[in-house]
């Protein structure tokens, strides 16, 4: 603008003129005032709008007096459309229309009054009436930006605000990681509430189902630490203000507490003024409160109690997620420790039998003698009859014991250098009924380093329970290796297994029809002892149908390191 004013002076021949140097100075002046003044925090107070109106009155001033310059006046007219839109921008409503009538007022009189020009009646009324309706556009313009700057600033305030409510939501709900206790948990999750709302104390309490209370968790947190307050319990069904906060499920702010101690229970005995508390909800199901006290420099507001609403949702479910873990934690350790006192049951009961059995299955064996047998065939029979059941009793005593230490995680392993084509057949040799195995066939010189203990009972389990449930039909046995995994095949030629039944079998106490288990006798216990052992020499085992009906089970072992090939050459 004063460049314009000085170009116009230039071509007119005016520059020396007092009436236009001395009020462009004060333009000039006035104009690197407005420049420099941060008008944003300057119209936020009270000298803002007089800082404007002086700065209008010295741009008018100025201008009034150089249009008294007959070679000026047009460009100077022109200029009073920026004073009009400067005061519409910056100004009010008042001083923007003031502004406007003295500029009128300064076109009409300032000619008349220093060098007697008249204006005639058709240049006032165009030039006046210009004035006004720029004044009327510029006005609206500045009322629809003012407004949608404010409609900005409050959208952008509420943006942050928001991200900050985000910002502490995801800080709270991060207090899942802190630990997998409410004891480890809570001081982290409330000191963080409190720090946020710049409170001093926090205390939860939980609602018990059972007793009709609400108990604190201990330990609370005051002023950044924690401290052990031990069992305290506010009954639901007293007058106290958190339990009636807790049946209304309606967030409360406490004010003055000091001066009615004693009325307001647990928040009096804190020893605290003033107090925000929240109904705490998952699944539309009130599981407790939570306070927030002694705020620094004053009460809390309700903003605070808002800011508390808000956080109070996902603390809410921290709390409720660690209450069912740690439920399901307690019931997982009762399961355990039942789980060992059945193992710990079992071993003790077995280990107890065991001694009388070995006297009983002696005292057999001695009276099963030539020279000591009965005489007469029914004792006998008897007798025969006695040693099988007692013999049977062993075998179960001895799968009892190999469950126990399979759960006790206590399985021995001696592992030795096993020659398996001889060990096979001895092994299979010494099955009663072991006449119906109709092929043992085992790869020449392969060797495997493993329990021999272990491989015999999984051999013996394995060709016992195909004797026992394919009571017709050849078996046939094999042991080969295939890429450094030696395999055992047990394969009977009997009814077979059913597909849905085939996983079944190796879980424990898992047997065939009732009428097969009458007939056949048993525990239950054989497949489920021959997939433990597998597993824990690091092996396998797999059910399958045997071409032309039967059932075939595959054990598959590693070789250990060393003997990964044949290293025996036949004999």
């Amino acid at each position: 603008m004063l460049g314009f004013i000085v170009f116009a002076a230039y071509q007119t021949r005016v520059l020396s003129e007092a009436r236009f140097w001395a009020p462009s100075l004060a333009v000039a002046v006035t104009l690197i005032a407005i420049l420099v003044i941060d008008w944003e925090q300057v119209l936020r107070t009270a000298v803002g709008e007089v800082l404007l109106g002086m700065a209008a009155t010295v741009l008018i001033a100025s201008m009034a007096i150089v249009s008294t310059l007959p070679e000026l006046r047009q460009f100077i007219f022109i200029l009073y459309f920026g004073v009009v839109a400067f005061t519409a921008a910056l100004g009010g409503r008042m001083l923007h229309w003031v502004a406007t009538a003295v500029l009128i007022v300064t076109n009409l009189i300032m000619p008349v009054a220093f060098s007697g020009q008249v204006i005639s009646i058709e240049d006032a009324i165009l030039q006046s009436g210009t004035l006004i309706i720029v004044a009327v556009v510029t006005g609206i313009v500045a009322t629809e930006f003012r407004n949608e700057t404010y409609v900005s600033r409050v959208r952008l305030a509420e943006i942050r605000r928001r991200e900050e409510d985000v910002k502490r939501l995801y800080e709270v709900s991060r207090t899942m990681a802190v630990g997998s206790s409410l004891s480890d948990v809570l001081p982290s999750l409330v000191g963080k509430i409190g720090t946020y709302l710049d409170a001093h104390v926090g205390v939860v309490l939980l609602h018990d189902d059972i007793e009709g209370t609400l108990d604190v968790v201990s330990p609370i947190w005051t002023s950044g630490h924690e401290l052990d307050v031990g069992t305290y319990r506010v009954s639901l069904r007293q007058r106290e203000e958190l339990a009636s906060l807790f049946l209304a499920r309606q967030p409360r702010l406490f004010t003055h507490i000091g001066e009615t101690a004693a009325r307001h229970g647990l928040l009096g005995e804190l020893g605290v003024d003033s107090a925000i508390a929240v109904p705490l909800v998952v699944e539309r199901r009130t599981i407790g409160v939570l306070v927030i006290a002694d705020k620094t420099g004053g009460p809390f507001t309700d903003d605070d109690l808002q800011a508390l609403e808000s956080l109070a949702a996902p603390a809410a479910l921290v709390l409720s997620q660690l209450e069912r873990y740690e439920a399901a934690a307690g019931a997982s350790r009762r399961m355990e420790e039942l789980a060992q006192m059945k193992t710990d049951f079992v071993s003790v009961v077995s280990h107890e039998l065991r001694t009388p059995l070995t006297s009983i299955l002696g005292s057999l064996a001695t009276m099963g003698r030539p020279e000591l047998a009965p005489s007469e065939p029914a004792a006998r029979e008897l007798l025969i009859s006695a040693q099988k059941q007692s013999e049977r009793l062993r075998r179960l005593i001895e799968d009892l014991l190999m469950v126990s230490r399979i759960d006790s995680a206590a399985l021995p392993q001696h592992p030795e250098l096993i020659r398996l084509d001889t060990f096979v057949h001895e092994t299979v040799a010494g099955i009663p009924g072991s006449a119906r195995v109709a092929r043992v066939e085992v790869q020449p010189g392969l060797l495997i380093e493993a329990d021999p203990d272990h491989i015999g009972r999984l051999i013996r389990n394995l060709v016992e329970n195909s004797l026992k449930y394919a009571p017709s039909g050849d078996i046939e046995i094999s042991a080969s290796q295939t890429r450094g995994r030696i395999q055992f095949v047990i394969a009977d030629h009997g009814p077979g297994i059913p597909a849905d039944q085939r996983v079944l079998v190796f879980e424990r106490f898992s047997q065939g029809a009732p009428s097969e288990t009458r007939a056949h006798g048993g525990s239950g216990l054989g497949l489920s002892i021959v997939k433990s052992l597998a597993v824990s020499m690091g092996g396998s085992v797999d059910l399958s149908e045997t071409p032309g009906g039967g059932a075939t089970f595959t054990v598959t072992l590693p070789v250990r390191p060393g003997v990964a090939r044949q290293t025996v050459t036949p004999g």
